[in-house]
């Protein structure tokens, strides 16, 4: 099974489940999103973030 296709198995559970209903004109963008979505995922999770990094309380440019 195509990685597409498991993830089109998966959105259309979710949705399920929550009681969604995703219109065909509208699947093929969910899909997309969910796949971009996915990447930004495993990228964070990914990353190594040690106990010794202090937290960032504030956000500044």
């Amino acid at each position: 099974m195509r990685e597409q296709d498991k993830t089109l198995t998966r959105l259309e559970a979710t949705a399920e489940s929550l009681g969604l209903a995703i219109p065909d004109d509208c699947l093929p963008g969910v899909l997309a999103n969910t796949q971009l979505l996915q990447g930004y995922v495993d990228l964070i999770c990914g990353m190594s973030l040690p106990d010794t990094c202090l937290p960032a309380y504030e956000y500044q440019p």
